[in-house]
Formats: C-alpha cells, structure tokens, sequence
C-alpha cells in the first residue's frame, strides 16, 4: 500500500473517531430482502454512528434528499508490491452512470415500506445524504482480473446523513464491502449491474440508521 493511500484511509478514521457526538458503534446486517447480493457481497466491515443527541430534533423527519457522490478522492489500494494503475479511477462517463446507480439503490432502500420520502432538491430536504467513495481495492492487479484469475475486491465508503437545516451530522456509516466482480468497476460504462448489490447495501445501511435515529427501529 502505498504512503498516500494509508494517510488517507488513517484520516478518514481519525476523523470519524473524533466525533464525540457520534458514540455508538453499532454492527449491523441487512433489514431489506436482496437476494441478488452473494454471500462474498455480505462480507463486510460496517460501522455506524449515531447521534443520540439529535435524535428528539430528528424523530419526524421524511423528506431525504440525495447528493451527488464523492467520486474524486477515491483511493486505489493495489495488492501488495503492485504498482499505481490509474486504469481504475473513475472518468466522466463512468462518474454519471455509478451516481445514478447510486441514487437508484438508495432511492429503493429508503422508500422501502414508505419509511421515507426522496425529495428533488436539498431545499426540500429535512435529511442530505452525502456519499464519499474512499477507496477500491482490487484483490489482485487489473491484469489478473480482466484475465479472470481472481476477480474480486472490495470497495470502502463514507456516507454522512445531515440535517439539512442545521448541517449536523445526524448518521455516519463507514462501510466496506466486498464483490465478487470487482472488474465491474473498471467498466462501468456498459452499465454492468454487478455493483448495485453493493449500492442498495449502502441504502439499506443509511435507512436503517436513520429508523434506529428515530426510534422506528
């Protein structure tokens, strides 16, 4: 792993640690049947903080509005002695498909059974959901993977959920999950649907911190 990569991951942390407001680390699996997602997909790394302080402010909120997500300061976390590939970066095409793929996902998982409600504008929003893509990390070099030796890997995000009135932070979720199609990412212009399990296990994981928030858990 490259010097770069390790300062950002150790920041990102270190940042979530400092939150004093968001005590509680909560392990959690998923509330929402998607059989489409393979045991290798469930494979994770998830922790949740949650702001008990602002849960009473919260309790009634509905309407969620969806940013845009961080694409640009994701990370590659090569295998070990492997070089930088810029191959798998993310370029303009690719940015529009995986956000509305992202935005389709989680616009699934927080309407499901009508818990919330997906607003056009944050002007409308009580919630913003904020999505940072930290980093993928491949399981073995790009080379290996289009040749199908090994396709697998894992992608770690950040998602914060603000209150849009008060910009507090209400949820965060830190979260990696693993795919059996990691090459997935790496052609995300022929719109393959590999890595929308991943995506609406991030939905789930926001609309269940929000209910646990809530109360409604």
């Amino acid at each position: 792993m490259s010097i770069k990569p390790l300062m950002t991951l150790l920041a990102l942390f270190a940042t979530l640690s400092g939150c004093a407001q968001l005590e509680a680390w909560i392990p959690t699996t998923s509330g929402r049947g998607t059989p489409a997602v393979t045991e290798d997909t469930r494979a994770q790394t998830e922790a949740m903080y949650v702001n008990s302080d602002a849960a009473a402010v919260s309790r009634d909120f509905r309407n969620v509005y969806i940013a845009p997500a961080n694409l640009a300061n994701m990370q590659v976390i090569q295998p070990e002695g492997a070089s930088a590939d810029v191959e798998w970066w993310v370029d303009d095409t690719e940015d529009t498909i995986l956000q509305q793929a992202i935005a389709s996902e989680f616009t699934a998982a927080l309407g499901y059974l009508s818990a919330f409600y997906i607003v056009a504008t944050p002007q409308e929003a009580q919630i913003v959901v904020n999505t940072a893509v930290v980093a993928i990390h491949p399981n073995v070099t790009r080379s290996a993977v289009a040749s199908s030796t090994s396709p697998g890997g894992a992608i770690t995000v950040s998602i914060a959920l603000v209150d849009a009135a008060s910009g507090a932070v209400l949820v965060r979720v830190v979260d990696t999950k693993s795919t059996d199609d990691i090459w997935a990412f790496n052609q995300v212009e022929y719109g393959d649907p590999a890595l929308n399990p991943i995506f609406r296990a991030w939905g789930d994981s926001v609309r269940r911190g929000l209910l646990q928030l809530q109360g409604r858990s």
